[in-house]
Parts: structure tokens; C-alpha cells; sequence
């Protein structure tokens, strides 16, 4: 069998069908320890400035007695998007890859000093017909599992992610939209400010008090920026390479490289960056955000709400829009289900949305939390 450059075809998704289910050997983790460094970048590249993750001696005051780190740390911890790799998701060469969705699940917080191992695959392969390209489209789903320096299990994640032609979604352009992207004038930015500096988060939160329906308030995120997404995807590693990183990688996957307006090959990650390739490329109105960067947005708004003894247990997000450059995002939600799980556990379920400044809905997500008790 043979891949066909930048085409799905029925050898190219038989191959990679017969992937499922392996590991992934020979590869470094990005990351393997939660160090108080780690935990300070992530905080700044997600905009969660936490006392938890960045006041030692506030964290040592609550429960947990040490700094926590926002979960989403754990997508450095594999080895599926490790650094010098085709990343994810492999097999079908040239054939764009967009995030759809991803699941997270925390047995606890991630806290400072953590060494984390893990265990990954390729979880499932399905076809369904693309509106975007107006052809096949294969969605590739890949799960890790994660254990501490005891082995003791600590959590999980899965991905999924969206493959389509790119020459036919430029072709189709479905999303095109002329004058899509944001323009916003000093009043505006002031505006954003205002909503920044009013930001609070809840310190104390009791499951006795929480009712079905309560609002968990909003956060703002953006204007986004190419600044943004690169301080986001600096801490990620996995497409940020040069010299001779850069000349191994395209030794090794050559037609996982797109040549620049230089003639250099780079990897397709500009597309989160660089409004004209990603019009050129794919057709759409610019750049637009990583996925996982909304999730962990939609994280930020529930670790807010819960204070400092509450955690998040799971969340389960889909990313529904593009969210362009320039975009401004709210974070909102609110509390569907309170219950107590089978392990004594008292949650609640919230339903989050990520809501652009058009009031599209960019990205929903089912979060379940603990919370304290008084009993």
C-alpha cells in the first residue's frame, strides 16, 4: 500500500487502521516532571494566573500544601505529540488536521514534583462525509493514561482530530467570509481591559451550597493574537523547531513540511499564526486558535468557580467554530447536575460554552467538579 500526497484514500486509512490499539516506542516525552517553572509558563500561557499555581506559600496554606498546575499539562506528558515527530495525527501525509475535540480525566490535580509516565495509542478511526470539503473526512481519536512515580493512575486524555483534503477545502471555502476578521479600535481594547482587571475567582465554595442552575460567571479571553498562540504552543513543544531539529524532521516526514514564502519547509503550525497561509492553504478568513487552547480556557473558567479546595474531575470539550485571530472569546457556564458518585465523592456537573464576539459558539464542553463538603 501507498500514501497519495495530501489525499484520503482507502490504502492510506486501511494503514492507518492497523495502527490502532500499538504504542508509540523511541520517543521523549516533552515533559516528564510538574517543577515549579513548568507550572509558572503554562499559568502565563493560558492566562490563569491562579494563587494555586503561582504563590508557593498561598498553595502551602491550602490543602493540597504544594503548588498545583492546570491539568492541560498532561498533553505534554506523552508521547504522542513528542518533538521531532509527525506529531498528531500520523498516517495521510498532507492531509490537514484540525482539533475536534479532546476528554480529560484527573483522579487529582496535577501538583508541583509530580513524575509522570504514560501510555498511548491510536483509540479509533472513523470516516464520515466532510461539509468542509465536501469529500471524505477521517476522524482520528488517540488516548493516554498516565501514572505518578508510585505508578499510582493519575488520569487520562483522549483527542480527536479532524482530517481533510486541504486542496479541496480551499476549493470549497466553506467557511469563507469576506471581512471575517476583527478589527477593533482603542474604545474596544479599553472596553477588554476593563473586563480583565474585574476578573475574581472564588475562594471558598461548599457542595451544600451550590443549586442546579447556579451561573459559574465568565472570563474574557482575547483579542487573539500570533503572540498568543505561539506563547501557547512554545509550552506544548511539538512543531516549534529549527536548525537542526528542523533538517532531522524533514529528513524523517518531508511531506509533513510546506514550503514558505522563501522556499523553506516548515510544518503546517502556521496556520494558528499566519492569516495569508492559512488563506492560501485552506481557504479560510486567517489563522485560527488550537483547540486544546480553548479547553483549557473552559478549565480556567471552572477552577476559578470551584476555589481552592474544589478540583476538576473530567472535562469533555468539542470545538464546534474556528476562533480566528483577533477573535475575543467569553467563557461562561452553569451547573446542570449535583450529585455524589459511587467513591462518596460530592460534584456537579457544569455545561461550558466558549462564545465569540459574533455570539457564536465556538466550543462546548460537559465539566464535572469536586467541591467540599461541610459534613
Amino acid at each position: 500500500m501507498a500514501y497519495e500526497h495530501g489525499k484520503i484514500t482507502d490504502d492510506g486509512i486501511a494503514r492507518i487502521r492497523e495502527a490502532i490499539g500499538h504504542t508509540f516506542t523511541g520517543r521523549q516525552p516533552w515533559r516528564t516532571e510538574v517543577t515549579r517553572d513548568a507550572i509558572w509558563h503554562l499559568a502565563h500561557a493560558i492566562g490563569d494566573l491562579s494563587p494555586l499555581y503561582t504563590e508557593e506559600e498561598y498553595a502551602k496554606k491550602t490543602r493540597w500544601g504544594r503548588l498545583l498546575c492546570p491539568g492541560v499539562m498532561l498533553n505534554t506528558m506523552d508521547v504522542l505529540r513528542a518533538p521531532g515527530s509527525a506529531g498528531l495525527p500520523e498516517g495521510l501525509p498532507g492531509v490537514h488536521a484540525i482539533w475536534s475535540g479532546s476528554h480529560y480525566e484527573w483522579e487529582r490535580p496535577l501538583m508541583l514534583g509530580d513524575r509522570v509516565t504514560s501510555e498511548c495509542y491510536l483509540k479509533e478511526v472513523v470516516e464520515k462525509e466532510s461539509r468542509m470539503s465536501d469529500g471524505r473526512t477521517i476522524y482520528q481519536t488517540y488516548e493516554a493514561k498516565y501514572r505518578d512515580r508510585e505508578g499510582t493512575y493519575i488520569g487520562k486524555r483522549s483527542d480527536t482530530y479532524m482530517r481533510v483534503d486541504r486542496v479541496k477545502a480551499k476549493e470549497k471555502s466553506v467557511y469563507h467570509e469576506a471581512g471575517r476578521l476583527a478589527h477593533w479600535t482603542p474604545a474596544d481594547i479599553d472596553r477588554f481591559q476593563q473586563e480583565y482587571r474585574a476578573e475574581r475567582r472564588t475562594v471558598e465554595r461548599w457542595w451544600e451550597d451550590v443549586r442546579v442552575g447556579d451561573d459559574l460567571g465568565r472570563i474574557i479571553k482575547g483579542p487573539l493574537t500570533p503572540t498568543a498562540e505561539i506563547a501557547f504552543e512554545s509550552f506544548f513543544g511539538i512543531y516549534l523547531v529549527g536548525n537542526l531539529v528542523a533538517s532531522r524532521l524533514l529528513d524523517k516526514h518531508p511531506m509533513l513540511m510546506v514550503p514558505n514564502e522563501q522556499g523553506v519547509p516548515e510544518p503546517p503550525q502556521r496556520v494558528h499564526w499566519d492569516n495569508k497561509f492559512t488563506q492560501d492553504t485552506l481557504g479560510l478568513p486567517g489563522a485560527y486558535d488550537l483547540g486544546l487552547e480553548r479547553c483549557a480556557w473552559m478549565c480556567h473558567l471552572v477552577t476559578n468557580w470551584v476555589g481552592d479546595d474544589g478540583w476538576l474531575v473530567s472535562i469533555d470539550a468539542r470545538y464546534r467554530r474556528f476562533n480566528y485571530l483577533g477573535d475575543v472569546t467569553w467563557c461562561r457556564g452553569r451547573v446542570v447536575e449535583k450529585f455524589v458518585d459511587e467513591r462518596g465523592r460530592a460534584l456537579v456537573r457544569c455545561a461550558i460554552e466558549a462564545v465569540n464576539h459574533l455570539d457564536e459558539v465556538t466550543a462546548t464542553a460537559d465539566a464535572v467538579a469536586s467541591l467540599p463538603t461541610r459534613s
